[in-house]
């Protein structure tokens, strides 16, 4: 099996390599995936991500969220407390880059008090398995929020970031769902 950095490196690489047209094109299927998710229609509070290196976007997603009046919330990174807190956003110019130049709300007014209030959140990760281990970014923001987090998790992922089993030893915290552009995963 291969080694934890060497997966990450992999994959990092093919992500930032996704031609810009494959991105869109494969995007778009998953994003429509996750619209018809009884997760996602029936959630009112959806934690949501902006898209960095040519990750699977978030634009539809935001979009018809709010075109159904549901509230969707952003993350910011708090480096000091090595958490992400998640913000309300109403219109996508709320948003600026921030940390590592994610782009983050940029109003503090509309701050979540409790995570748990979120029907579900939306994930990016680097790698993936079939049992919804996780192989993030490395900071832990994301496994610092999953962590008590009670609500489903659905990550977003082009299908070749799916592998069968990702490196023991592994700490990243389990998704419910993995959506891609060739199937809906839903993980034990």
């Amino acid at each position: 099996m291969e080694s934890a950095q060497k997966l990450y490196d992999r994959m990092l690489s093919s992500v930032r390599e996704f031609e810009t047209s494959l991105v869109e094109e494969a995007s778009s299927f998953i994003q429509k995936r996750v619209l018809l998710m009884e997760e996602f229609r029936v959630g009112v509070r959806i934690g949501i991500y902006a898209p960095v290196n040519n990750e699977v976007n978030t634009e539809l997603l935001f979009t018809e969220g709010n075109r159904h009046r549901k509230e969707m919330y952003f993350p910011a990174v708090d480096e000091a407390g090595g958490v992400l807190d998640f913000y309300r956003i109403k219109n996508l110019d709320e948003l600026a880059p921030g940390y590592a130049g994610i782009l983050e709300p940029t109003s503090a007014v509309s701050r979540l008090r409790n995570l748990n209030t979120l029907d579900a959140i939306i994930v990016p990760g680097v790698a993936f398995d079939l049992r919804g281990g996780r192989l993030g970014y490395g900071k832990q923001y994301y496994d610092n929020c999953l962590t008590g987090f009670r609500g489903k998790r659905i990550a977003l992922a082009y299908d070749f970031q799916i592998v069968s089993e990702l490196p023991i030893g592994i700490r990243e915290r389990k998704v419910d769902w993995i959506v891609t552009e060739k199937r809906v995963i839903r993980c034990q």
